[in-house]
């Protein structure tokens, strides 16, 4: 999009519609998401496409499709909840649509070409594709038709492996139908009604579908040091303003020094503040000009079910524990759902743009802010993406840190320090899926650009043809 002429708004939109096709688990036209956009000398604004709570006009007490399913990621276990009663309005192709109308310079059926393309003939599955697949496999294995159309012609009894070829032709045929419309299609609007309301255990009613929204409204903004950055303004931007800030009045700017004990107090403070969970894919564009979009997607880890003919895996946003603290189906209908997801972008008086963002689950608030305070402390986006990360949580079972070991200089001495103040320790001997993937992207005060896939969940940095946007 960078070479035919398009600007980052434009890329961002292209790239997160093919994700669809080349992480389906975690980024899905069933789901929705948050993107930042700061156009070069003016304010950043976000776009938030994120969903409200369904089921207006329903009764109280609907019988609903609810069931638990566990996650295995090694050193950590988390339990889901997923079917059709776990599924919200999707907002996601409304919210990208409107993006690209109101920032973008070229048409949305040249942005969605790359997506249909990809779908069409596939996308060959990769170690990181072929991951998300096994953890997510117990979710997939709910509904035969699931799996069949998210990986079309591969079998049906075990999940997709690497060097198989990963196809969904009814999800090709959604795309098309979005690029002439620039909405939802109708197909998949009313296959929502009729799958995922109460018929069927779900809880979307017609109304709910009518009231779905596309916001653009301020961002959370905030200044640490020479930098002024623009985040979600959602939980999970305050929450990377808040560990953010902790990290740099703790460390100043020598954050080189910052222990994992240092970083797991400020993770805890976020915490206590409140966690949301939601697995999820990122992608952070800068363009030549220095305008910058960051945008986060999510389907939660979807909710098993897809909208039958049309590809799309729906969401579980009901089904997520952190994102119902007060327990399941307990939200007032119409009232938008929380959510962790954080695009960032941090603008320094010099010129410098830096935008990032991460999948990573109700880890996101954690990782972002660790990497966005070593950028600040004058890190290069290699060091502050690759250096050790740190969750911290508190709960029934007392305070937990998970961590990884790769890259510390004294390992058995973090531990003792950790060990000091937390009850159960996680270790991840190596950098890991778990602590999401930072992707960055970094124009420079001379407006040379570079960025960096986090190499966690095999992130990706791609420069254009013409060496001037990444």
């Amino acid at each position: 999009m960078l070479d035919s002429g398009g600007n980052a708004v434009d890329a961002a939109v292209a790239a997160a519609l093919a994700c669809f096709c080349a992480e389906p688990l975690l980024a899905s036209a069933g789901g929705a998401g948050i993107m930042v956009v700061a156009p070069p000398s003016q304010p950043a604004i976000a776009i938030d496409f994120f969903s409200a709570v369904p089921g207006r006009g329903l009764e109280p007490g609907p019988s609903l499709d609810f069931d638990a399913i566990e996650v295995d990621f090694g050193a950590a276990r988390q339990t889901f909840h997923v079917g059709r009663g776990s599924a919200t309005v999707p907002t996601v192709l409304d919210g990208l649509a409107s993006a690209a109308a109101e920032f973008g310079r070229l048409p949305l059926p040249e942005l969605v070409g790359p997506a249909i393309a990809l779908a069409d003939e596939g996308v060959i599955i990769d170690g990181f594709i072929a991951r998300t697949f096994v953890l997510l496999s117990a979710i997939l294995r709910r509904d035969p038709e699931c799996l069949a159309e998210i990986a079309h012609g591969l079998p049906r009894d075990r999940p997709p492996q690497i060097g198989e070829r990963l196809r969904n032709p009814t999800l090709a045929t959604t795309l098309r139908s979005f690029a002439e419309r620039g909405h939802m299609p109708d197909m998949l609007r009313e296959g929502l009604l009729a799958e995922f309301g109460p018929a069927r255990g779900g809880l979307i009613t017609r109304a709910d579908l009518e009231a779905a929204r596309v916001e653009h409204v301020a961002p959370l903004e905030f200044t640490l040091g020479d930098w002024s950055i623009a985040t979600s303004p959602r939980l999970g931007g305050r929450l990377v303003a808040r560990i953010a800030a902790q990290i740099q009045a703790g460390s100043g700017l020598e954050l080189e020094r910052a222990s994992l004990l240092d970083l797991a107090r400020a993770s805890l403070a976020g915490h206590q503040a409140r966690a949301l969970l939601g697995s999820t894919t990122h992608v952070s564009v800068v363009d030549e000009l220095g305008c910058a979009a960051s945008v986060t997607l999510t389907s939660g880890e979807g909710c098993g079910h897809v909208v039958t003919g049309t590809g799309v895996h729906v969401n579980n946003f009901l089904g997520e524990e952190d994102l119902n603290p007060g327990g399941f189906h307990r939200h007032a209908a119409g009232v938008g759902l929380p959510t962790m997801i954080a695009p960032t972008i941090a603008r320094h008086r010099d010129g410098r743009v830096v935008a990032l963002g991460s999948g990573g689950a109700n880890r996101i608030r954690s990782v972002v802010a660790q990497v966005l305070a070593r950028v600040v402390g004058g890190a290069s986006i290699e060091r502050a993406v690759a250096a050790p990360r740190v969750h911290a949580e508190d709960g029934p079972r007392g305070t937990e840190v998970w961590f990884e070991l790769e890259g510390v200089i004294d390992p058995e001495l973090a531990q003792r320090e950790l060990a000091s103040e937390f009850s159960r320790l996680h270790p991840f001997a190596t950098r890991d899926f778990f602590f999401g993937g930072v992707h960055t992207v970094e124009r420079d005060a001379d407006g040379r650009l570079h960025g960096l896939g986090d190499a966690r969940r095999f992130g990706v940095a791609r420069r254009t043809g013409s060496d001037e946007s990444a």
